[in-house]
């Protein structure tokens, strides 16, 4: 059996690492957090196929209904947009804490070794090879695999040498730096009319913020591309208590900024004795969960191609049965999600106020954007095409997000089932250079015209 290392408590590390004990292998969880500090004090809602998917028992307090979000515009003036209702409900909202205390007692209990405490500063390479990692007390730790679960930062990714073609630095334009806090709710007072509120800021380049009101608490995040500091806090707590005066000031947890990655998923994944899962390998979905349904459906793929592999070596070409599912079953539909958020920081909240206020976007159409299924994305946007003769420079973006997904569909059979070097290599190539071609740039008023594409 195997010696395997996991680097940092993220839950799709932690679910591989439960699965791979359970069957028998010596594992073992290094995290710099203390066993207390885990997890973000707040709740996020995902599908619950994830847990499904993973095997683990759903706790009843979990399921949840549905949530609707309601998209506030700009312009005081132009209809808020609900999302429709979808039955029957399939969301589990969680407090982020619980869960992954919940992880972690699955995980010992199948024989996991968890060592608080101990922050990973750089992995140890010994030729094509992931030996381990060095942590900061110097210590130098060895396995026979090492599955990278220490975040978007993470000091092991960030540090692979160029051959093993795995992006070291999630990019530009490509991280949400996120206020997220709970304040005590007024129930004497003015209450809004729905209750899962995400408003439109001035323009795309900013970020997103959301009100979501429950029993007893108002759920606030502010996610900007820019640091989040004191200044843009009290502006957007403003003007947050002006249109919802059931907002208290009084705090009732949270009020940390973390980062969260809001791009495509690391184009290799894998090398020889090196597995990225999680916000490492940038599985992450903004607005279902922050990447923990990614994350625990990728922790399962990931334990099984490890025990798929008979050999116990490890290599890129082992482990690529991993880096193969999860493309197929969850990860080009997360290109999908990122290729439409690059288009976001062209589009102007002005630009999409004027039509919700025209009826020319619907809560129906929204929702069908989300469901990031291809056909139903480029029927949909065709349509929009023909409808926006009096709104040009909104019309000539949305023409660029049909030629984008096209491309990518073009991208997306490039994609080697098998493991090669030559084929890994050209694949990284053309899937990295897609989507910096792209990627926003800030002196650009507009996206790459499609025709130059």
């Amino acid at each position: 059996m195997a010696r395997i290392l996991i680097a940092g408590c993220g839950h799709g590390g932690v679910v591989a690492a439960w699965k791979l004990a359970a069957a028998g292998h010596t594992v073992t969880v290094y995290e710099k957090a203390a066993r207390a500090a885990l997890g973000h004090e707040e709740q996020d809602s995902f599908d619950a196929a994830a847990m499904q998917y993973a095997g683990i028992e759903i706790p009843a307090q979990y399921w949840a209904e549905n949530n609707r979000l309601t998209f506030i515009p700009l312009d005081a003036d132009a209809p808020a947009l609900t999302m429709p209702k979808v039955e029957p409900s399939r969301t589990l909202t969680v407090d982020r804490r619980a869960l992954i205390a919940h992880l972690v007692a699955l995980a010992e209990g199948a024989g996991v070794e968890f060592v608080f405490g101990c922050e990973i500063t750089a992995p140890l390479v010994l030729g094509n090879r992931v030996a381990g990692f060095v942590t900061a007390q110097g210590a130098q730790i060895v396995g026979d695999l090492v599955i990278d679960a220490c975040g978007v930062h993470s000091p092991l990714r960030s540090q692979l040498p160029d051959f093993m073609l795995i992006e070291r630095d999630p990019g530009p334009w490509a991280v949400l730096h996120a206020y997220r806090a709970y304040f005590r709710r007024d129930t004497q007072t003015r209450q809004p009319a729905t209750p899962y509120n995400v408003y439109l800021t001035d323009d795309g380049t900013v970020g997103l913020s959301w009100v979501v009101t429950g029993e007893e608490n108002v759920d606030i995040l502010v996610a900007r591309f820019s640091e989040v500091d004191a200044s843009d806090l009290l502006h957007v707590m403003h003007e947050f208590r002006v249109r919802n005066p059931h907002l208290t000031m009084q705090q009732v947890r949270g009020g940390r900024t973390a980062d969260i990655p809001v791009r495509q998923p690391l184009a290799v994944l894998v090398a020889d004795g090196y597995a990225a899962v999680g916000d490492s390998a940038f599985m992450t979905y903004a607005l279902k969960g922050s990447g923990i349904a990614y994350s625990l459906i990728a922790g399962t793929i990931l334990a099984e191609s490890v025990l798929a592999d008979a050999s116990g070596f490890y290599t890129t070409e082992t482990l690529w049965e991993y880096e193969r599912r999860f493309f197929r079953e969850v990860g080009f539909d997360a290109c999908r999600v990122a290729v439409m958020k690059n288009l976001l920081p062209y589009i102007k909240a002005q630009e999409v106020s004027d039509l919700f206020q025209r009826g020319l976007l619907t809560s129906e159409e929204l929702a069908a954007f989300s469901g990031i299924k291809m056909t139903k994305l480029l029927t949909l946007a065709n349509d929009k095409l023909r409808m926006l003769g009096e709104f040009p420079a909104f019309r000539a973006k949305l023409r660029n997000l049909i030629v984008w997904l096209g491309r990518f569909a073009v991208l997306e059979p490039s994609f080697p089932n098998k493991y090669t070097p030559e084929d890994a290599a050209k694949w990284a190539e053309r899937y990295n250079e897609f989507f910096d071609s792209i990627r926003y740039r800030p002196t650009e008023d507009a996206p790459p015209a499609a025709e130059e594409q």
